[in-house]
Protein backbone atom coordinates (compact mmCIF):
# COMPACT_ATOMS: atom_id res chain seq x y z
CA UNK A 1 0.00 0.00 0.00
CA UNK A 2 1.58 3.47 -0.91
CA UNK A 3 2.18 5.96 1.21
CA UNK A 4 0.60 9.13 1.31
CA UNK A 5 2.53 12.26 3.08
CA UNK A 6 0.71 14.80 4.30
CA UNK A 7 1.83 18.70 5.19
CA UNK A 8 1.12 19.94 8.24
CA UNK A 9 -1.60 22.59 7.11
CA UNK A 10 -3.49 19.22 5.34
CA UNK A 11 -3.46 17.52 8.67
CA UNK A 12 -4.67 20.35 10.48
CA UNK A 13 -7.84 21.08 8.37
CA UNK A 14 -7.88 17.32 8.46
CA UNK A 15 -8.40 17.21 12.14
CA UNK A 16 -10.95 20.45 12.42
CA UNK A 17 -13.00 18.93 9.36
CA UNK A 18 -13.66 15.76 11.35
CA UNK A 19 -13.73 17.17 14.91
CA UNK A 20 -16.72 19.89 13.41
CA UNK A 21 -18.51 16.32 11.69
CA UNK A 22 -17.68 13.94 14.93
CA UNK A 23 -19.55 17.14 17.03
CA UNK A 24 -22.10 17.46 14.47
CA UNK A 25 -23.61 13.73 14.51
CA UNK A 26 -22.75 13.50 18.11
CA UNK A 27 -25.84 16.56 18.76
CA UNK A 28 -28.16 14.82 16.01
CA UNK A 29 -27.50 11.46 18.08
CA UNK A 30 -28.69 13.22 21.19
CA UNK A 31 -31.13 14.98 19.80
CA UNK A 32 -33.02 11.45 18.20
CA UNK A 33 -32.13 9.80 21.79
CA UNK A 34 -34.07 12.92 23.45
CA UNK A 35 -36.66 12.03 20.72
CA UNK A 36 -36.97 8.18 21.18
CA UNK A 37 -36.92 8.54 25.67
CA UNK A 38 -39.96 11.06 24.72
CA UNK A 39 -41.59 8.28 22.90
CA UNK A 40 -40.99 5.62 25.20
CA UNK A 41 -42.86 7.07 28.00
CA UNK A 42 -45.87 6.94 25.50
CA UNK A 43 -45.82 3.41 24.65
CA UNK A 44 -43.45 0.57 22.87
CA UNK A 45 -42.42 1.74 20.11
CA UNK A 46 -43.33 0.38 16.89
CA UNK A 47 -40.64 -1.08 13.79
CA UNK A 48 -41.21 0.03 10.55
CA UNK A 49 -43.12 -2.23 7.95
CA UNK A 50 -41.11 -3.76 6.12
CA UNK A 51 -40.88 -2.17 2.62
CA UNK A 52 -42.12 -4.12 -0.52
CA UNK A 53 -41.03 -3.25 -4.17
CA UNK A 54 -43.97 -3.65 -6.40
CA UNK A 55 -43.32 -3.26 -9.92
CA UNK A 56 -46.11 -0.79 -11.38
CA UNK A 57 -47.53 -0.61 -14.92
CA UNK A 58 -47.35 2.56 -17.11
CA UNK A 59 -50.49 3.81 -15.27
CA UNK A 60 -49.23 3.42 -11.91
CA UNK A 61 -50.92 0.16 -10.59
CA UNK A 62 -49.55 -2.19 -9.10
CA UNK A 63 -48.28 -5.08 -11.66
CA UNK A 64 -50.15 -8.18 -11.58
CA UNK A 65 -48.66 -11.85 -12.43
CA UNK A 66 -49.07 -12.64 -16.01
CA UNK A 67 -50.77 -15.70 -17.99
CA UNK A 68 -53.06 -17.94 -16.68
CA UNK A 69 -52.56 -19.81 -13.68
CA UNK A 70 -51.58 -23.81 -13.86
CA UNK A 71 -54.32 -25.89 -12.53
CA UNK A 72 -51.95 -29.27 -12.28
CA UNK A 73 -51.27 -27.88 -8.33
CA UNK A 74 -54.91 -28.08 -7.41
CA UNK A 75 -55.48 -31.48 -9.40
CA UNK A 76 -52.12 -32.86 -7.75
CA UNK A 77 -53.63 -32.05 -4.46
CA UNK A 78 -57.44 -33.26 -4.90
CA UNK A 79 -56.30 -36.01 -6.62
CA UNK A 80 -54.09 -37.35 -3.35
CA UNK A 81 -57.26 -36.36 -0.72
CA UNK A 82 -59.06 -38.06 -2.66
CA UNK A 83 -57.22 -41.21 -3.13
CA UNK A 84 -56.17 -40.39 0.54
CA UNK A 85 -52.93 -42.20 0.15
CA UNK A 86 -49.30 -42.07 -1.31
CA UNK A 87 -49.29 -41.84 -5.08
CA UNK A 88 -46.37 -42.27 -7.81
CA UNK A 89 -45.86 -39.94 -10.25
CA UNK A 90 -47.09 -42.35 -13.29
CA UNK A 91 -50.24 -43.22 -10.84
CA UNK A 92 -50.71 -39.42 -11.41
CA UNK A 93 -50.20 -38.91 -14.79
CA UNK A 94 -52.43 -41.90 -15.64
CA UNK A 95 -55.34 -40.33 -13.85
CA UNK A 96 -54.84 -37.18 -15.40
CA UNK A 97 -55.26 -38.27 -19.01
CA UNK A 98 -58.37 -40.19 -17.97
CA UNK A 99 -60.15 -37.48 -15.85
CA UNK A 100 -59.40 -34.68 -18.56
CA UNK A 101 -59.79 -37.11 -21.82
CA UNK A 102 -55.86 -36.05 -23.30
CA UNK A 103 -55.08 -37.74 -26.06
CA UNK A 104 -52.32 -40.01 -26.04
CA UNK A 105 -50.17 -37.75 -28.64
CA UNK A 106 -50.19 -35.25 -25.77
CA UNK A 107 -48.87 -37.64 -22.44
CA UNK A 108 -45.25 -35.78 -22.84
CA UNK A 109 -46.78 -32.29 -22.15
CA UNK A 110 -49.54 -33.62 -19.50
CA UNK A 111 -46.59 -35.02 -17.81
CA UNK A 112 -44.08 -32.38 -18.06
CA UNK A 113 -46.95 -29.87 -16.71
CA UNK A 114 -47.27 -32.40 -13.80
CA UNK A 115 -44.10 -32.51 -12.94
CA UNK A 116 -43.50 -29.29 -12.82
CA UNK A 117 -46.21 -28.39 -10.79
CA UNK A 118 -45.79 -31.13 -8.33
CA UNK A 119 -41.97 -29.67 -7.93
CA UNK A 120 -43.57 -25.62 -7.83
CA UNK A 121 -45.48 -27.65 -4.59
CA UNK A 122 -43.09 -29.44 -2.79
CA UNK A 123 -40.14 -26.59 -3.09
CA UNK A 124 -42.18 -23.10 -3.25
CA UNK A 125 -45.78 -23.95 -1.55
CA UNK A 126 -44.86 -26.52 0.84
CA UNK A 127 -47.37 -29.00 0.15
CA UNK A 128 -46.40 -31.92 -0.89
CA UNK A 129 -43.05 -33.98 -0.33
CA UNK A 130 -41.75 -37.33 -1.60
CA UNK A 131 -41.16 -40.77 -0.31
CA UNK A 132 -39.37 -43.57 -1.00
CA UNK A 133 -37.52 -46.97 0.26
CA UNK A 134 -33.60 -46.44 0.98
CA UNK A 135 -31.64 -47.72 -2.56
CA UNK A 136 -34.70 -47.55 -4.74
CA UNK A 137 -35.63 -44.59 -7.60
CA UNK A 138 -39.25 -44.91 -7.37
CA UNK A 139 -40.41 -42.31 -5.10
CA UNK A 140 -44.31 -41.88 -3.74
CA UNK A 141 -46.09 -38.27 -3.60
CA UNK A 142 -47.52 -37.21 -0.36
CA UNK A 143 -49.11 -34.53 1.28
CA UNK A 144 -47.28 -32.90 4.16
CA UNK A 145 -49.57 -33.21 6.73
CA UNK A 146 -49.52 -36.94 5.82
CA UNK A 147 -45.73 -37.10 7.89
CA UNK A 148 -45.25 -37.14 11.77
CA UNK A 149 -42.99 -34.90 13.31
CA UNK A 150 -39.79 -37.35 12.86
CA UNK A 151 -40.50 -37.01 8.60
CA UNK A 152 -41.89 -40.71 8.79
CA UNK A 153 -45.71 -40.90 7.28
CA UNK A 154 -48.53 -41.47 9.52
CA UNK A 155 -49.92 -45.17 10.16
CA UNK A 156 -52.42 -45.16 8.29
CA UNK A 157 -50.94 -43.42 4.82
CA UNK A 158 -47.72 -45.91 6.06
CA UNK A 159 -49.57 -48.82 5.51
CA UNK A 160 -50.93 -47.91 2.29
CA UNK A 161 -47.01 -47.30 1.38
CA UNK A 162 -46.15 -50.46 2.34
CA UNK A 163 -48.57 -52.55 0.46
CA UNK A 164 -47.59 -50.53 -2.80
CA UNK A 165 -43.62 -50.28 -2.16
CA UNK A 166 -43.02 -53.00 -0.21
CA UNK A 167 -40.62 -51.95 2.45
CA UNK A 168 -40.53 -49.09 5.05
CA UNK A 169 -41.03 -45.69 3.59
CA UNK A 170 -38.26 -43.08 3.71
CA UNK A 171 -38.81 -38.94 3.68
CA UNK A 172 -36.65 -38.41 0.89
CA UNK A 173 -34.46 -35.14 1.46
CA UNK A 174 -33.26 -32.46 -0.68
CA UNK A 175 -29.57 -32.49 -1.65
CA UNK A 176 -28.00 -29.19 -2.29
CA UNK A 177 -26.07 -29.63 -5.58
CA UNK A 178 -22.57 -27.14 -5.55
CA UNK A 179 -22.59 -24.59 -8.28
CA UNK A 180 -19.38 -24.06 -9.86
CA UNK A 181 -18.65 -20.53 -10.79
CA UNK A 182 -16.67 -22.03 -13.56
CA UNK A 183 -19.61 -23.89 -15.27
Amino acid sequence: MPKIDFTSKEIASLKSHFKKEYLRLNSELNQVKMLLDKFEKHGPIQGPEPFKIRTRTAKGEPAKKRGPKSVWGDFILTRLRARNRPMSYDELITDAMSIRKIPETHKKSAKASILNASFRLRTIHGKITTVGRAGKKDKMVVLIKWLQDDGSLKPEHGRAFKSMMGGKAQRVKMRSIPISPYT
